[in-house]
């Protein structure tokens, strides 16, 4: 039902996958298979995606391009391909023009208004459940650290500047 409501919602169940202190072993284990079983959206969307951000066709981008992505999520998924430029030359260390692999993270297809609309929508509903389910918490707060979470992680731009120096300080 999660992954059938949309991106939003299975964010919220992986976390909630997490909570054994508040959800009973079956509910669980139903949760944890969104860590690792989010069908993908389609290539040719991807492939579309990809195009209109970076201006160019696949073909001109890339030396090749998988029909499949390795991975999928509740935000986007990654495909494995390769392009042209400087690589490292083992024998002599210089930088030379080849080909080596790269991972292509494409966000899922209108995925931000998305989550705008499914945030609000959570967000208005929280109250009831808090009155409903006597919840002795901040809802809304909660949902509110939620959406900010989501929205950060559509940031792939900061995500590789973070991964770029993670692999530079190793």
């Amino acid at each position: 039902l999660l992954t059938k409501l949309g991106p939003s919602f299975i964010k919220i169940g992986q976390s909630l996958s997490i909570r054994t202190d508040l959800l009973s072993p079956a509910y669980v284990r139903g949760l944890k298979s969104l860590q690792d079983q989010v069908p993908p959206f389609s290539t040719a969307e991807a492939r579309e995606i990809i195009e209109n951000e970076l201006g160019s066709s696949i073909d001109e981008l890339f030396v090749s391009f998988p029909k499949e992505p390795i991975a999928a999520a509740s935000l986007g998924q990654v495909y494995r391909a390769t392009i042209r430029g400087e690589v490292k030359d083992e024998e002599s260390g210089e930088m030379v023009m080849g080909e080596r692999e790269v991972a292509v993270k494409v966000q899922r297809p209108n995925i931000m208004n998305q989550i705008a609309l499914d945030m609000h929508l959570i967000r208005e509903v929280a109250p009831i459940l808090k009155r409903t389910f006597n919840l002795n918490t901040d809802f809304v707060g909660v949902v509110d650290t939620w959406g900010a979470g989501f929205v950060d992680e559509l940031d792939y731009i900061e995500e590789a500047v973070n991964a770029k120096s993670f692999m530079e300080g190793i």
